[in-house]
């Protein structure tokens, strides 16, 4: 099933129907009950849109619904459509039942992200995941991000700072704390680390988890 087809089945959504026969822009499938392809103003992803000439029931609903499902975090399978805050990315991430799911995050709360759910699908927790940050993309292993996540945990513990974190360059203050917990080489130790981790979508992708 597409991603709006598992939305609408995990919901109980029955969409509304009309009457054109053609392949979807959004899911790629074909369908005899499709819409006119027609975005609103504020429908700013036409990068993501295909080249399908209609747009079927259950992606229909999803584009009448748009705001929804743009300005909230949320797990998705056969049977599970589980909204959550901000709060409670760490506890959903790493807690993921093994089966076919989608998860989708944001920052923005803005953006029309869920266009690109289709190419996010998991069949198993095992082996690198998908997830989706508002359009990006992020494929990872949940042991390697649970162990991204863990350091710079300890790093926040330490008040080392987000800014720092995510440059790279720490402020002397915060180097200062990392000698006083440890020593001066386990300090420069972990400081390479961190600029090692700059810049990958892991790391950004567990700072925001841990932040």
């Amino acid at each position: 099933m597409t991603f709006s087809e598992t939305l609408c089945k995990a919901r109980n959504i029955t969409p509304e129907t009309s009457n054109l026969e053609g392949t979807c822009c959004m899911c790629g499938k074909h369908t005899t009950n499709g819409f006119k392809k027609k975005f609103g103003g504020n429908f700013s992803t036409a990068d993501f849109v295909s080249n399908g000439d209609v747009i079927c029931p259950e992606c229909n609903y999803i584009v009448s619904n748009s705001n929804e499902y743009r300005r909230t975090m949320y797990y998705l399978s056969d049977d599970t459509f589980k909204t959550f805050k901000k709060k409670d990315i760490k506890e959903i991430i790493f807690n993921l039942p093994d089966k076919p799911f989608y998860l989708y995050l944001t920052q923005t709360w803005q953006k029309i992200g869920w266009i690109r759910m289709d190419q996010v699908y998991n069949d198993t927790v095992k082996g690198t995941i998908k997830i989706l940050l508002d359009y990006d993309i992020i494929e990872c292993n949940l042991e390697n991000l649970k162990n991204v996540y863990d350091f710079i945990k300890s790093l926040r513990d330490l008040k080392i700072s987000k800014t720092d974190l995510e440059s790279g360059h720490f402020e002397m203050y915060n180097f200062r704390k990392l000698k006083d917990e440890y020593d001066l080489f386990k300090a420069r130790e972990i400081l390479e680390k961190v600029k090692s981790y700059v810049g990958n979508p892991i790391w950004d992708l567990a700072l925001y988890i841990a932040d």
